[in-house]
């Protein structure tokens, strides 16, 4: 239907892919503004909006784990165009219920549709002979997309409340349909570096921990994220200056994948992540409490650069160490279960409307990954003398 288009590693089709990939994570990155949206209209209970975002990433988990089955053996674009079709209606869908299980359903369907063009993303970006700087260019274009979406998301909220963030997504949903004409129909082969099995069993086993790394990543970074809008509302912060803010912090963010990008491995993966952890422990300290605006803008700027640049090497680092090709998927999934427990978790930690809990447990979560993410890196090193750093 679209062509038969091959992959290759050029610049162009690393943005076509990049351009896809936004939408994916699209839903759970604008989650502040939905939660927001669900308690200020709708009415729901912080336990309710929180139970809702991680439902909806239940779904991304689950079409991840599925993917890993048959992300290497159908067409990429025929796959892409149902999750299109599929993730604009149920979208449109959303946009008009506002009763709490039946949204809470037709949530987790958006998720699974979600995950899956996710997960195609996620492959074709792997394959590329310079993951890193392929994730940094996408990190980048999502950044630019998220802070167009953040900025205007009060307004849409104003007018037809969350119900307008549905509608773009929708909206956003059909228009990536005509990607698809250069979108490649498939990935590389990867049959020739699937046979050096003793490196695929001992790669395997790192690849497994870089998971459950990537797991407790996420849950720092997405049950900070998924409050901070409430955050910076009981630091006193008025709502369009959050709003500003939060859309500001997709433009830093695109700083931060750009350096990715940029810097690619020449220095390795190891020093980047450590940079990562410790950065993002000084600003879950700093928005604690009462904070200025300006604190509340460089804060939530540096927590997702940071948060860009970390995502771009710890996929960089798995994707090394897959040589079947099939693992990287399960990234999704791993990033899919923290967006899910992540925001669940908050809001069971919050107490009378404190949210500190929420910085000491997303700080604690992300000194582990790094740690975990720092022993994949070392230990890959042995497996073979390629490179990996």
């Amino acid at each position: 239907m679209f062509g038969n288009n091959n992959f290759d590693h050029t610049l162009s089709t690393t943005l076509i892919v990049s351009v896809v990939y936004p939408l994916g994570p699209a839903a759970i990155i604008l989650m502040p503004m939905i939660i927001g949206g669900l308690i200020d209209g709708y009415g729901f209970t912080e336990q309710q909006a929180g139970t809702l975002a991680s439902l909806e990433g239940v779904g991304v988990v689950i079409a991840s784990i599925i993917a890993a089955l048959w992300i290497r053996k159908v067409s990429w674009t025929s796959v892409l165009f149902a999750a299109f079709l599929t993730t604009g209606l149920l979208n449109l869908i959303s946009a008009n219920m506002s009763e709490y299980i039946p949204l809470l359903t037709i949530r987790f369907l958006t998720g699974i549709s979600e995950g899956t063009l996710f997960a195609v993303t996620v492959a074709a970006l792997g394959d590329n002979r310079k993951p890193d700087r392929a994730f940094g260019i996408a990190q980048a274009v999502q950044g630019i997309m998220m802070f167009a979406a953040f900025a205007a998301a009060p307004y849409l909220i104003k007018t037809w409340a969350v119900s307008g963030i549905f509608y773009v997504l929708s909206l956003a949903s059909f228009l990536m349909m005509f990607s698809l004409f250069w979108f490649p129909a498939r990935g590389i082969d990867h049959a020739e570096r699937a046979g050096q099995i003793g490196r695929v069993q001992k790669g395997t086993a790192l690849i497994w921990l870089g998971l459950f790394a990537s797991v407790i990543f996420c849950i720092n970074i997405f049950s900070f994220w998924a409050f901070i809008e409430r955050i910076g509302l009981a630091a006193g912060l008025p709502s369009q200056t959050i709003g500003l803010a939060l859309g500001a912090s997709q433009l830093i963010a695109v700083a931060g994948a750009g350096l990715a990008a940029l810097v690619s491995d020449r220095y390795g993966r190891a020093l980047p992540l450590i940079i990562v952890g410790v950065g993002q422990v000084l600003v879950l300290w700093v928005l604690v409490g009462r904070f200025s605006s300006f604190t509340f803008f460089v804060g939530a700027g540096v927590f997702q650069a940071l948060f860009m640049i970390g995502i771009a090497y710890q996929m960089g680092a798995i994707a090394k160490i897959d040589m079947a090709g099939k693992f990287l998927v399960l990234m999704t999934a791993a990033q899919g279960l923290g967006a899910a427990f992540g925001p669940s978790i908050a809001a069971a930690v919050i107490s009378n409307s404190d949210y500190s809990r929420i910085n000491l447990m997303a700080a604690v979560c992300c000194v582990i990954s790094i740690l975990m993410f720092l022993i994949v890196i070392y230990s890959s090193r042995a497996i073979a003398g390629s490179g990996v750093r």
